[in-house]
């Protein structure tokens, strides 16, 4: 490639309840490691500006937007691999990022698609994720996840003295990154649309508190960084014979707006601390619903002892709409285009 030429970035946007994802396909060299958990190290180590050029201004800006890699699986039982970007950095496992990648990798023809159940097997860097996805004359119309590696509660009834707000008492639960769990009824904080700017400033004040209170360690995955996230969940609702439903609002730090759906893995946190708490059994399913009146249903399918913790496992369904099909224009005489890493990740 001459060196003026701007380089090209295959990309599919899919959003999943507004919350848009950035597939990128193609343009990307093949990254070095053993697993798709090593080729993350490295992305994240030595190639940032992938994730800065997909997430943030000029080409970015959309209040909750995420960016996932598709990169060949380095485990033989899996379809496809793929690493997970978002503003806070690279998380391990992440639901609507799983569903987006499996819609766009179906609906362009990289996995085959058949009509009815289409099972696929995805490898994100936090192990192998469990994908069916309901298919019918081209078009992906729900998917449904599990990821095989267990969520459990880390820490229980910590507290933070959050700034504006005094003592806030809250659960972290990992399914994918180590989300803090609050009650926002305690907060006084209803959990719909016109409350957001007030969610956000109670978020923002309080992932620098709980920073400073609790820094957990994932038994298999270590030191994963500071809290990054705040998931204000309502009380349980509805009834056994109705179905359960919860609604939950998930802040990433230091953003200036909530996640527009549930999203995946906070809906499976909300699940698993009530499972914790013998306020749902295996088998059970809470529907999860957003701030903007999305929804996602998330089921406890199994427990296991995982490190001494109460493992557990949820499916979670959910529908998603391919929004963009484009290519990303990578000018790098333009002053705003990251560096870090990111000419030699394009081979340019």
């Amino acid at each position: 490639m001459a060196k003026n030429q701007p380089a090209t970035l295959d990309v599919v946007d899919v959003h999943v309840g507004g919350d848009v994802h950035r597939i990128v396909l193609g343009g990307i060299k093949p990254l070095p490691g053993a697993t798709v958990l090593d080729q993350m190290k490295h992305l994240k180590a030595e190639g940032d500006g992938l994730r800065k050029i997909l997430l943030h201004e000029p080409r970015g800006g959309h209040p909750s937007l995420f960016a996932d890699l598709v990169v060949p699986p380095t485990d033989p039982r899996a379809d496809a691999g793929f690493i997970i970007m978002e503003l806070m950095g690279y998380p391990l496992i992440s639901g609507t990022n799983t569903m987006s990648t499996a819609i766009a990798l179906l609906e362009t023809g990289r996995i085959p698609m058949c009509d009815g159940v289409c099972p696929v097997t995805l490898e994100a860097p936090g192990g192998l994720i469990q994908v069916k996805a309901d298919c019918k004359d081209g078009k992906v119309t729900s998917v449904t996840y599990e990821a095989q590696t267990p969520s459990f509660v880390a820490h229980k009834d910590v507290q933070a003295e959050v700034p504006g707000w005094g003592q806030v008492k809250f659960d972290v639960v990992w399914t994918g990154a180590f989300y803090p769990i609050i009650d926002a009824s305690a907060l006084g904080i209803a959990l719909i649309s016109s409350e957001e700017e007030e969610i956000v400033r109670f978020a923002k004040a309080f992932v620098p508190a709980a920073r400073q209170v609790c820094h957990p360690i994932h038994p298999e995955f270590g030191d994963e960084g500071p809290l990054s996230f705040a998931v204000l969940a309502s009380p349980l609702g509805g009834s056994a014979s109705t179905g359960w439903e919860r609604r939950v609002c998930c802040y990433e730090f230091p953003r200036m707006s909530v996640c527009r759906c549930p999203a995946g893995v906070p809906s499976t946190a909300a699940a698993v601390q009530l499972l914790n708490q013998d306020r749902l059994s295996v088998g059970d399913t809470l529907r999860t619903i957003s701030v903007f009146d999305t929804d996602l249903r998330a089921k406890i399918t199994e427990t296991e002892d995982y490190h001494g913790y109460k493992g557990a496992r949820a499916a979670v369904t959910g529908t998603g709409y391919i929004t963009m099909r484009s290519q990303l224009v990578v000018d790098f005489r333009d002053p705003l285009t990251p560096r870090d890493g990111l000419q030699e990740l394009m081979g340019h």
